[in-house]
């Protein structure tokens, strides 16, 4: 691709995002002198995002850290209506993997009003933000925070953080990065976490799952290959980012949860080994 054609989907990227500012967020224009003052070093370390759904979402100001506010709230990345429809009008839990700094979790407890929600964020940076907004919601009593990473096992790993709040950190697998990523602030460095898996989760929540959110840099493949089929029986939706992972692919992993009845409805491949997809469960079929 030619640096014009380059510059020039930067520019349309760039509009559109400026348009859904506008649209999705009451304080549009604090937003965007924050976000301009930014790029040339100005900008403040930190805002607030205030949705006209209600939500107030507090972030550092680095691109890799706004970017979740913009899937939730303006591109419905995760097509939640959807998802959540068929559940509304009873309780359900729901699992939010890679949780970041809570923008998905409390996009949830807005639209549905009886759902709880256990978020798992290893970063240590991302979890304060998360703590923070999960009490300026005032929804600590729907949300609980775990600052943990699912893995094949329990006890601790290598994780790349950036300490910039960034959903570009991920788990570290014999000295490398599982997917590669990139960040504003340049300040990568490894740090250790505590892990657990996902059967291990599911026997210390309040309720058996009933979605699962899974965004978690790669570390997907192992979770859930790691994890029992038993621990998946009461799930009825899933909806997960995939990355491309050494030695993994996208179609063993879906082909896993067919097998336990979670079958694929929605798929939108992004590149090699990157994509987003939604599952359900088969009616009549249980794990």
């Amino acid at each position: 691709m030619s640096n014009d054609t380059t510059g020039l989907a930067l520019a349309r990227y760039e509009l559109r995002r400026v348009a859904q500012t506008r649209r999705t967020f009451a304080n549009w224009p604090s937003l965007l002198r924050g976000m301009v003052g930014e790029k040339f070093g100005r900008g403040g370390p930190e805002l607030e995002f205030v949705t006209r759904r209600g939500p107030r979402i507090v972030t550092p100001n680095v691109p890799g850290a706004r970017l979740p506010l913009y899937e939730q709230f303006a591109d419905d990345a995760y097509r939640l209506d959807d998802v959540l429809a068929p559940l509304q009008g009873r309780p359900i839990q729901v699992f939010d993997i890679g949780a970041h700094i809570g923008s998905f979790a409390i996009n949830v407890a807005m639209r549905h009003p009886l759902s709880g929600v256990t978020c798992f964020e290893p970063s240590a940076s991302s979890a304060a933000y998360l703590r923070r907004n999960v009490e300026r919601n005032r929804l600590g009593d729907r949300i609980e925070v775990r600052q943990v990473a699912l893995a094949d096992k329990e006890g601790t790993a290598l994780f790349d953080d950036n300490d910039g709040g960034s959903v570009h950190n991920g788990l570290i697998q014999e000295d490398r990065r599982l997917v590669a990523g990139d960040d504003a602030r340049a300040e990568r460095h490894a740090v250790p976490v505590p892990t657990t898996t996902f059967d291990l989760a599911v026997a210390a929540a309040p309720r058996p799952p009933d979605v699962v959110k899974l965004d978690c840099e790669g570390g997907e493949y192992a979770m859930v290959y790691a994890s029992s089929e038993s621990s998946w029986s009461s799930v009825s939706k899933i909806v997960m980012e995939y990355h491309p992972v050494p030695g993994e692919s996208w179609d063993e992993l879906s082909s896993w949860f067919s097998k336990i009845g979670l079958i694929v409805t929605r798929h939108e491949p992004h590149g090699s080994g990157l994509g987003t997809a939604w599952l359900s469960r088969l009616e009549g079929h249980t794990a």
